[in-house]
Protein backbone atom coordinates (compact mmCIF):
# COMPACT_ATOMS: atom_id res chain seq x y z
CA UNK A 1 0.00 0.00 0.00
CA UNK A 2 2.71 2.58 1.06
CA UNK A 3 4.41 1.64 -2.24
CA UNK A 4 1.53 2.50 -4.59
CA UNK A 5 1.33 5.87 -2.65
CA UNK A 6 4.99 6.61 -3.19
CA UNK A 7 4.68 5.76 -6.88
CA UNK A 8 1.78 8.01 -7.43
CA UNK A 9 3.70 11.24 -5.69
CA UNK A 10 6.47 10.73 -8.12
CA UNK A 11 4.01 10.15 -10.96
CA UNK A 12 1.99 13.21 -9.39
CA UNK A 13 5.67 14.84 -9.55
CA UNK A 14 6.54 14.23 -12.60
CA UNK A 15 3.58 15.73 -14.35
CA UNK A 16 3.98 18.66 -12.53
CA UNK A 17 7.13 19.35 -14.03
CA UNK A 18 6.41 18.76 -17.36
CA UNK A 19 3.30 21.07 -17.03
CA UNK A 20 6.06 23.69 -15.92
CA UNK A 21 8.66 22.96 -18.45
CA UNK A 22 5.10 23.24 -20.82
CA UNK A 23 4.36 26.57 -19.85
CA UNK A 24 8.07 27.74 -19.94
CA UNK A 25 8.17 25.95 -23.85
CA UNK A 26 5.31 28.16 -24.37
CA UNK A 27 6.29 31.43 -23.34
CA UNK A 28 9.44 31.59 -25.00
CA UNK A 29 8.70 29.52 -28.39
CA UNK A 30 5.19 29.82 -28.80
CA UNK A 31 2.59 27.61 -29.61
CA UNK A 32 5.07 26.15 -32.22
CA UNK A 33 7.39 25.12 -29.35
CA UNK A 34 5.84 21.94 -28.30
CA UNK A 35 5.68 20.97 -32.30
CA UNK A 36 8.96 21.36 -32.62
CA UNK A 37 10.05 19.58 -29.57
CA UNK A 38 7.85 16.48 -30.09
CA UNK A 39 9.19 16.10 -33.98
CA UNK A 40 13.00 15.92 -32.00
CA UNK A 41 11.38 13.12 -29.57
CA UNK A 42 10.11 11.18 -32.40
CA UNK A 43 13.89 11.47 -33.83
CA UNK A 44 15.18 10.28 -30.94
CA UNK A 45 13.02 7.10 -30.84
CA UNK A 46 14.18 6.23 -34.02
Amino acid sequence: MEEDQELERKAIEELLKEAKRGKTRAETMGPMGCLLNMKMMRMKTL
